[in-house]
């Protein structure tokens, strides 16, 4: 049975409530085939406040709530996303390696009120939780973390998603194996450099994704692991292993 194992790494905070705030992002990730790590998704919010405020959710760059919620301690509410490769939380092939305006959701507050969002996500035999940090996740110094992806199977990925939260903010991944190649479109080798630089506008997202597949390399197991993602303005970073594998044959 194949299992999902999916991460997110915020900056280090041992501060109380750290995941309650007024601001969540929730940067898009990428898997290795359609519908077969993360299928079914949705997204919960939750509140400790008793007195009834309105939350925005915001898809990319767009500037107008693609949904809107009022939520209370007694009153918490689920957003239901389209299955699969969305395009929001989870892109495609031709939305992976490139700058994306249109995936990657926001969640505010317009009164200041903080709450809690949580992603689930499931397919066949398997599941995911992701919990966004809010505010503290923000930072300019990231890792990314994991642990070796062993096996091979036509979905199994690792993938590592950015959102900036100001303008003009440029971003340097680095620090990984020299055989990692990350895709760009249908291209799974589409970036081979040793180190990548890209510009983002706030809210502007880019996924990358070391595709594993069923013809496996030890540098697309593990050599992504502890790479470097570092920023000059604040970015939001979400990453993992999609059909995550501990075993050479699983």
């Amino acid at each position: 049975m194949r299992k999902l194992f999916l991460l997110i790494v915020v900056l280090f905070s041992f501060i109380g409530h750290a995941q309650l705030s007024d601001l969540h992002y929730l940067p898009p990730l990428k898997q290795g085939q359609n519908r077969q790590g993360i299928d079914q998704q949705a997204i919960y919010l939750s509140t400790p406040e008793p007195t009834t405020f309105t939350v925005n959710a915001y898809r990319g760059t767009n500037a107008t709530p693609i949904a809107t919620f009022n939520i209370s301690n007694v009153t918490p509410a689920t957003y239901t996303l389209g299955r699969g490769d969305n395009n929001i939380t989870l892109v495609d092939n031709a939305n992976t390696g490139v700058v994306l305006n249109n995936s990657g959701l926001r969640f505010e507050s317009p009164s200041g009120n903080r709450f809690y969002v949580n992603y689930r996500g499931n397919s066949a035999a398997q599941a995911a939780s992701l919990t966004s940090k809010g505010r503290v996740a923000m930072g300019q110094n990231f890792k990314w973390g994991g642990v070796p992806n062993l096996g091979t199977h036509p979905s199994k990925s690792n993938t590592l998603g950015i959102m900036a939260t100001e303008d003009n903010t440029t971003i340097t991944l680095s620090g990984y194996d020299a055989g990692c190649e990350f895709r760009v479109g249908n291209n799974r080798a589409g970036i081979t450099d040793n180190s990548v630089t890209i510009t983002l506008d706030a809210n502007e997202s880019f996924v990358f994704e070391t595709y594993i597949g069923n013809n496996r390399t030890q540098a697309h197991e593990d050599g992504w692991i502890g790479a470097s993602i570092v920023s000059d303005r604040d970015i939001v970073i979400s990453n993992g292993s999609i059909n995550f594998g501990r075993q050479a044959g699983a």
